[in-house]
């Protein structure tokens, strides 16, 4: 065992405890951390999802009064302008075709006229759209605007919607006005800058329940009909009941039905309005739930990418500074346990380090080391010159004696060693070889100068159980050896156990 083993390793111990407090109190602070963190996920997603939901459903009814009001918008004008060609006082159908060729609005393909006997007053191209998609059954319903369904016209290439008109002129005669518009016209009405990729608006037939697509994440699948029974063959099969009871609703013709839904993992609000202009058509709006999140969840991941290297750093600064304090610890538990010049331990610790080896009750020897006149040393040479040679001392010492004794500096010129011992001899042959490596030591003085001095020390020793059975006493007789030594003229060596009887019996306390 190392010299200081014993001195300082109850300091040790408590450096260890205190490290696993360290690591154990960050553990903790880390799974408190990351628990509220998790806690404050679920909180937050769930705050999400709900106010998705409800924002979802309001934007969906904005959308669909939105499609709404514009096609109000149009069958108004289709009737304004019906109304205005009637205040003309047209005395014929041909009159009228005339007066829309010449006036044609940007807003729409084509315009055209219908007299009271079905004669169309249009292209052949038109007239054969009439004939294809049954159109003048639905100007029959002008009351006093109708509108056909969405269908894709073979003259313009793209789906299309007719509306019709009440137009009278000549003598109590009336006919239906036309006039055709891109359906892209809704999809523009449809667009929005915040959700052009993600909503979806589309116009349902109640009775059949065909729809088209008028605005989507696909813009190639816009104009494309397909049947609701079909697209719900993707629900999720939990939500089935929910959206079937939802096309029955259309069925019978209610109004402002908003539901939920999945699709895999997609969670889907949707809304329907009636269009009022065209009966048993809604306005079908869907959005997907996580659109609306899809920056609240950028900004919490944002969030916790900012606490966690918050937590980084404040981890590196906390271990950083138990780093520091350690240090600091040890340094100062080593000030308060070692001589500060000499590296040795001081009285105190001695003290504590002796016990716990004679504790182990192995036999060992204590020596008290003297040096010889070191008062003219300091006297002659000057204080630091005498530091050095107190440093050199004690490096001789702990060149003999560290590998199995304990070494301190008792106060100014006197230091003491226990060590393990199998002999007296031994112990003898250290204590020489001591004396011979102080010997060889040359000393400058404080200007550099090597110094001329008789370099020695006298010593004492006694042993262990042998001389004395505890710490105290064996300290006595180490000392009452060394001071028959000084006795006799220092720079020499005694072992208590040759001393007369009449001298042993003195004793001289440090």
């Amino acid at each position: 065992m190392k010299t200081d083993s014993n001195i300082l390793s109850d300091q040790g111990t408590k450096i260890i405890k205190s490290g696993r407090f360290f690591y154990l109190t960050l553990f903790i602070c880390l799974a408190v951390f990351i628990g509220a963190i998790s806690l404050l996920i679920l909180a937050f997603n769930e705050l999400i999802s709900s106010h998705d939901k409800q924002l979802s459903a309001e934007i969906c009814t904005i959308m669909t009064e939105k499609m709404n009001s514009s096609i109000e918008y149009m069958t108004e004008s289709a009737d304004e302008m019906a109304k205005l060609l009637s205040s003309q006082d047209y005395s014929g159908p041909e009159e009228i075709y005339e007066a829309l060729k010449k006036n044609r609005d940007a807003g729409y393909l084509s315009a055209g006229f219908i007299d009271q006997s079905g004669k169309k007053y249009a292209t052949a191209e038109e007239a054969r759209e009439f004939e294809k998609w049954e159109l003048l059954h639905t100007a029959a319903l002008a009351n006093p605007v109708s509108i056909s369904a969405p269908y894709r016209s073979s003259v313009y290439g793209q789906p299309v919607i007719t509306m019709f008109s009440i137009l009278k002129y000549g003598r109590g005669r009336h006919g239906f006005l036309f006039t055709t518009y891109k359906l892209a016209d809704l999809q523009k009405v449809a667009a929005t800058n915040s959700l052009d990729n993600d909503i979806e608006i589309w116009l349902m037939n109640s009775e059949s329940a065909n729809f088209i697509q008028c605005a989507g994440s696909d813009e190639h699948a816009n104009g494309n009909w397909t049947n609701s029974y079909l697209a719900m063959g993707s629900i999720n099969d939990e939500d089935v009941p929910v959206y079937t009871e939802w096309l029955d609703r259309i069925r019978h013709l209610e109004d402002d039905i908003g539901i939920s839904y999945s699709i895999g993992d997609v969670v889907y609000s949707q809304h329907c309005s009636r269009i009022h202009s065209m009966p048993g058509w809604y306005v079908v709006v869907r959005i997907p739930g996580n659109t609306l999140s899809a920056t609240m969840h950028t900004f919490r991941n944002y969030v916790l990418y900012f606490l966690a290297v918050l937590l980084m750093v404040v981890v590196v600064l906390i271990a950083n500074m138990y780093r520091l304090s350690k240090r600091d610890n040890e340094i100062l538990e080593r000030l308060s346990t070692h001589d500060p010049l000499t590296g040795v331990l001081n009285r105190r610790a001695f003290d504590i380090a002796a016990e716990n080896r004679l504790a182990r009750g192995k036999d060992c020897a204590l020596i008290f080391f003297d040096l010889d006149y070191f008062k003219q040393v300091n006297d002659n040479f000057g204080h630091n010159t005498g530091d050095k040679f107190l440093i050199s001392f004690s490096e001789a010492l702990k060149k003999n004696f560290s590998g199995s004794g304990i070494i301190s500096r008792f106060g100014g010129d006197e230091f003491v060693v226990m060590t393990d011992m199998t002999s007296v001899d031994e112990v003898t042959a250290k204590i020489c070889r001591t004396n011979e490596d102080l010997s060889s030591f040359e000393l400058p003085d404080e200007n550099g100068k090597k110094v001329d001095f008789n370099i020695s020390f006298s010593s004492g020793a006694a042993r262990f159980p042998y001389d004395a059975n505890d710490l105290s006493t064996l300290k006595k007789r180490a000392d009452t050896a060394l001071y028959q030594v000084k006795e006799r003229g220092r720079n020499g060596y005694l072992w208590y156990m040759y001393l007369p009887k009449e001298l042993a019996d003195t004793s001289h306390d440090h």
